[in-house]
This record gives C-alpha cells, sequence and structure tokens, in this order.
C-alpha cells in the first residue's frame, strides 16, 4: 500500500496557504465600504484537492454577524482567529512534512535495514 503522507501534507499546506490569502485579504480591506468578508471550508477543500488532485477553489462571501454601516463584513477579532488557526494548521502540516524527510533520508543512510 503507497505511504500517501507527503502528497495529503502537501494538499493541506497549499489549501491553507490559499485560505490565508484570502483571510489577510479581508484584514486589508476591513475599512474599504461594502467589502464582504470572504472564505473558503477548509476540510470541504482539502477533500477535494484529495480526490480530484485540484487546485481550484469555492471561494464565499462569509456570514456577518454584524454589517457596518459601510456595508463592510470584516470582523477583523474573527479574522485575526481564523489566521491563527490557519497558521497552527500550516506550521503543524510543515513540521510533519520536514519529520517525514528526515525519516526518509535515516532509512536511505541506512540503506533500508
Amino acid at each position: 500500500m503507497p505511504d500517501n503522507t507527503l502528497k495529503m501534507l502537501e494538499n493541506i499546506m497549499d489549501v491553507a496557504s490559499f485560505r490565508n490569502k484570502i483571510l489577510t485579504s479581508n484584514i486589508a480591506n476591513a475599512d474599504t465600504p461594502g467589502y464582504k468578508a470572504k472564505d473558503i471550508s477548509f476540510q470541504s477543500e482539502l477533500d477535494k484537492s484529495v480526490a480530484e488532485s485540484t487546485r481550484s477553489y469555492t471561494v464565499f462571501e462569509t456570514v456577518p454577524t454584524m454589517i457596518n454601516r459601510d456595508g463592510n463584513t470584516v470582523s477583523i477579532d474573527s479574522e485575526m482567529t481564523k489566521v491563527a488557526e490557519n497558521q497552527l494548521l500550516y506550521n503543524s502540516a510543515a513540521q510533519l512534512l520536514s519529520m517525514k524527510f528526515r525519516m526518509m533520508k535515516d532509512v536511505a543512510k541506512s540503506g533500508g535495514q
């Protein structure tokens, strides 16, 4: 049975990287009148990238908890929480990927014994 760990970690990092761009764009537009906060469903996009080996993501407007008078739906607190959560996920995948490469390197050095 093939080990799909590398591909899965790559997919996690790709989806997290894309989501980070969206979330930071939301933060950058926090003062833009009429701007609607956007996001992706991390789990759905990860499942899709594993099943279809695709790099296209479905972006949607988030459901606002409160709309500013200018029509902007960005909540800085909410976006910062999402960015922190997303960064933890990305960093965890990067650490696991690094460990996997170290293990492969050790096996190669020992000749697979």
